[in-house]
């Protein structure tokens, strides 16, 4: 089924970067991340390409990109495994709901409010996951804290990722439409 929605709207090369993508974007939460974070803010590369993505192109495929970068991050983590890629998937389905029939995309603004906002509720259930599983945290209140200014930072960093998200979906349908791919 997902892969015949992606033959349909871009081909075998928007199904390629649909893996590529969320597996770079773990990849780099737990190597470049660490290096560029403000005091404990950082930005959720998972969530910034997934939530991107649902804005550009809709929810159908961005869930994916959620679960696979989500999963992949429990993986290099050590956290409790699916929980980052659980918590993913509400709010990233949550902003790519629209009808995608609209001539207009998104204003990059309004988009990059949406990743941050997604973002933010997307930590926030994190953190609530690895509190029920049992899972140590020093402190809810400083973890909630951070969530929020990562959920920020992440918002930030959509500035300039979903107009990209933006331009590579229409090249990848116009492509997928050509038969190019």
């Amino acid at each position: 089924m997902a892969a015949a929605t992606w033959s349909r709207e871009g081909g075998t090369v928007r199904f390629a970067l649909g893996i590529l993508i969320p597996l770079a974007a773990a990849l780099m939460q737990g190597t470049v991340v660490p290096l560029v974070a403000i005091g404990d803010a950082r930005p959720s590369l998972p969530i910034l390409v997934a939530g991107s993505w649902a804005v550009a192109a809709g929810a159908r495929e961005a869930v994916w990109w959620a679960f696979l970068g989500g999963l992949a991050t429990d993986l290099l983590s050590g956290g409790p495994l699916g929980a980052f890629a659980l918590a993913s998937l509400p709010p990233v389905a949550a902003i790519g709901v629209r009808d995608r029939g609209l001539q207009r995309a998104t204003p990059v603004l309004v988009g990059a409010l949406l990743v941050g906002i997604a973002a933010l509720f997307a930590l926030l259930l994190y953190v609530g996951i690895v509190v029920a599983a049992g899972q140590p945290i020093a402190s809810v209140p400083l973890a909630v804290g951070a969530a929020a200014g990562s959920a920020v930072y992440t918002g930030v960093l959509a500035l300039a990722i979903y107009p990209a998200a933006r331009l590579l979906r229409r090249v990848t349908e116009k492509q997928g439409a050509l038969g190019v791919w």
